[in-house]
C-alpha cells in the first residue's frame, strides 16, 4: 500500500479540516457522547496522581478534556497547531490556547502541575524535544501523561502496514513501551504506571485493522462513523456502496474476536496503545 507524503502546511491543512470537523463535531451524535465519556476517564486517572492544579493540555483538540478539567477546577491551557484546529477549543475556553508550536511556548519555567499528550506524541517532528520542554515547563514532581500507539502490539504484529493506528502520513513516529520509557527517563521522568488497557482506543482498533486485513477499503468503517464535516472524503457508501452494505454482517463476526484479542493483549502486556504516568524527578 502506498501511502502519501504530505508538507508542513498540508499537515496543518489536514488536521484543521477534516480531523477536526466543523460545529464542534467529530462523530456522530452516539459517539460523540462516547468521547465525552472516555475524557471523563482520562480526567478521573489524571486526578489518581494530582487532585488538582495547573494543568497543559499539549494537541488540545476541541478542548474536551480540558473544559472537563476546568469544571473539576483545574487551572487550564492548552496547545494546538493552527488557528483553525484552536478554533473549537477557543469557543470553550477562551484564550487559554496557545497556538503554534509547543517549543515556542510562552509559559515559564515550573508552570504546570501536569501536562497531558494524548496521541499527540506520535504527530510531532521533535518528540524529544517536546520532552525536554516538558521537564523544563512541569514543577519538579509533576506528572507527564503520554498515551501513543503501540508498535510493539500485537495489532501491530498482525495487521502490519494496515494496521489502524499505524495512520500514516498523520503519524512521523512509532513507539514500543521500552523505547518511550527509555526516552522519558532520558528526560528526567521516572514512570510510575504503564497502562495497556484502553477501551476507547484498542477494541477498535482490532476491529478496524481485521476489516482492513479482509480486503475492506482502507479504514472504510471509521470515515462512516465519521461526522460528514470531518471526512476528507465523500460518503463512503457512495463510493462503496457494496463494501459499506457488507460492514454490518463482517461486524457480527468481527466484533466478538476483536474483544476476545484485546483482552488477551491487555494479559500479554502489549495493547495496541499504551499509556504512561510519570513524574518529574525532583
Amino acid at each position: 500500500m502506498t501511502f502519501p507524503v504530505l508538507s508542513a502546511d498540508e499537515m496543518t491543512s489536514y488536521y484543521s479540516a477534516s480531523y477536526y470537523g466543523t460545529g464542534n463535531r467529530r462523530f456522530n451524535p452516539l459517539f460523540e457522547w462516547l468521547v465525552t465519556i472516555f475524557r471523563r476517564r482520562r480526567v478521573r486517572k489524571i486526578e489518581r496522581f494530582v487532585a488538582k492544579g495547573r494543568v497543559l493540555d499539549i494537541g488540545c483538540g476541541r478542548g474536551i478534556t480540558l473544559s472537563q478539567l476546568k469544571e473539576d477546577g483545574w487551572e487550564i491551557s492548552g496547545v494546538e497547531i493552527s488557528e483553525t484546529a484552536a478554533t473549537h477549543a477557543r469557543s470553550l475556553l477562551g484564550e487559554t490556547i496557545f497556538v503554534g508550536d509547543i517549543l515556542a511556548a510562552p509559559w515559564p519555567a515550573d508552570s504546570f502541575d501536569v501536562i497531558n499528550i494524548w496521541h499527540v506524541l506520535e504527530h510531532l517532528p521533535d518528540p524529544a524535544g517536546v520532552l525536554s520542554k516538558c521537564g523544563t515547563l512541569l514543577r519538579p514532581g509533576g506528572l507527564l501523561v503520554v498515551a501513543v500507539p503501540n508498535f510493539e502490539s500485537l495489532q501491530a504484529g498482525f495487521a502490519g502496514p494496515l494496521w489502524f493506528h499505524l495512520d500514516v502520513p498523520r503519524h512521523y513516529w512509532h513507539f514500543g513501551e521500552k523505547v518511550l520509557r527509555a526516552l522519558l527517563e532520558e528526560k528526567g521522568f521516572a514512570v510510575r504506571e504503564t497502562s495497556h488497557f484502553s477501551f476507547e482506543q484498542n477494541p477498535y482498533g482490532w476491529i478496524q485493522s481485521l476489516l482492513n486485513r479482509l480486503g475492506f477499503p482502507y479504514n472504510l468503517l471509521y470515515d462512516s462513523l465519521k461526522h460528514e464535516s470531518a471526512r476528507n472524503v465523500v460518503h463512503p457508501l457512495r463510493v462503496y456502496p457494496i463494501w459499506s452494505l457488507l460492514l454490518a454482517p463482517a461486524l457480527l463476526l468481527i466484533v466478538p474476536v476483536a474483544l476476545t484479542l484485546f483482552f488477551v493483549e491487555v494479559l500479554l502486556r502489549r495493547g495496541g496503545t499504551i499509556e504512561l504516568y510519570a513524574v518529574l524527578r525532583k
